[in-house]
């Protein structure tokens, strides 16, 4: 008699096999998502910080979007008397940026000016003192708005729970510097934006911590805006080893 011997896998070496397979095919799995996730929650927070950047190129240049259908009063209020593009005594000066208390929509609107025609500045009056005498409100007729991208949102420091701030960012009609004021909590009415315009609420740095929602992540990231930034360069990214977020 001959002994015949085949070849091939056992039952319990097929199964081993499938199982080893399994788990590598699961491990590539979560980390392919973990990584898309890290990637989305990096994206989030790089588009709060161009979305930001964005309105001081457009307080540097400036465009009239008025289309003479609307008038600006003496109190900066945008009213139904038309005004062709030019003639009125209001001018534009700048951008409010706003985030909503959900701590996740933004927007954007010119900020209108008015001053009498016959007041003299004084030649020693500071850009913030030239600023208090004007009377200041927002366009109706341009803004932009977007959201915190892929369910994040921002979030006051070492919390999750959402924060809501404005940011006035004008330009001084005395000298052309552009001038940043930052304070949290609900924008003032339309014209009451001059209470924005302080020496407190210039200095102070502003740290929008950017909480990830449901993606995991080691460490929370955000955007800072420096003290008395007069450029989108004062808007950025900090490293992890200065973050206040965590």
């Amino acid at each position: 008699m001959t002994d015949r011997h085949h070849n091939g896998f056992t039952i319990i070496e097929l199964m081993l096999v499938l199982a080893i397979s399994g788990a590598m095919v699961t491990a590539v799995l979560v980390g392919s998502s973990t990584a898309i996730n890290q990637q989305r929650y990096r994206d989030s927070v790089n588009s709060l910080k161009s979305f930001i950047q964005n309105q001081y190129d457009q307080v540097s240049n400036t465009l009239n979007d008025r289309v003479g259908v609307e008038g600006c009063t003496v109190n900066a209020t945008i009213d139904a008397t038309p005004q062709a593009r030019g003639t009125s005594d209001c001018m534009i000066m700048g951008r409010l940026v706003t985030l909503a208390a959900n701590g996740a929509d933004l927007s954007a609107v010119d900020v209108v000016g008015y001053r009498a025609s016959n007041f003299v500045v004084p030649p020693a009056m500071t850009d913030l003192a030239e600023l208090q005498t004007y009377k200041l409100g927002v366009s109706s007729t341009s803004g932009d708005s977007d959201t915190v991208a892929w369910g994040a949102k921002v979030v006051s420091p070492n919390t999750t729970n959402a924060f809501e701030f404005s940011m006035l960012i004008i330009r001084s009609p005395q000298s052309g510097s552009i001038m940043t004021f930052t304070a949290p909590g609900a924008p003032p009415p339309a014209g009451g934006l001059l209470a924005l315009v302080s020496g407190a609420n210039n200095v102070a740095a502003r740290d929008l911590c950017v909480d990830p929602g449901g993606f995991s992540t080691a460490k929370r990231m955000e955007v800072r805006i420096s003290p008395a930034t007069t450029s989108q360069a004062g808007i950025q990214i900090p490293l992890e080893s200065t973050s206040i977020c965590n």
